[in-house]
């Protein structure tokens, strides 16, 4: 009678440790999925800065364009004075919106490559965490084991 309940209390401890490691696992293969969407979009951010920052210089010369059209229409000569500053002005402050918003996709490309970095850790840390758990379930169950054993001696 006292190796069935050995046994029983022993299968029991198994399937314990069991599901605390594959638990584990899953905790870690879900973090590692996380972590790469994280990077896939830190990519797609990267890349979005690359595009808006083509679009913004091409209507940046657009706009250059427009004026010095506006101002050689009206007469003004545009490589001196008020229209060779306004120009100049304005393409400052076109220049400053393009390296502005590249630092804002930069800036949200970084925070999620950090995200990944922490899915990642968060992972591993829960993996290791279930397979410490697991392991003192299997301490436990060897104790519990011995017990029912020898309570089923006397």
């Amino acid at each position: 009678m006292s190796y069935i309940a050995v046994a029983v209390v022993v299968v029991g401890g198994a399937l314990t440790a069991y599901s605390q490691h594959e638990a584990g696992q899953a905790a870690k293969a879900t973090a590692n999925y996380n972590a790469k969407l994280a990077e896939n979009e830190a990519k797609a951010k990267e890349q979005q800065a690359h595009v808006e920052s083509q679009q913004m210089q091409k209507q940046k010369e657009r706009l250059i364009a427009a004026q010095r059209a506006g101002f050689a229409k009206g007469g003004a000569v545009i490589t001196e004075g008020t229209p060779l500053l306004l120009m100049a002005e304005q393409a400052g402050e076109a220049e400053l919106d393009i390296l502005n918003q590249q630092r804002n996709r930069a800036m949200e490309a970084t925070s999620l490559k950090s995200e990944a970095t922490l899915q990642k850790y968060q992972g591993k840390q829960t993996a290791r965490a279930a397979n410490i758990q697991a392991a003192g379930t299997v301490l436990s169950t060897a104790g519990k084991g011995a017990s029912t054993y020898n309570a089923g001696k006397k």
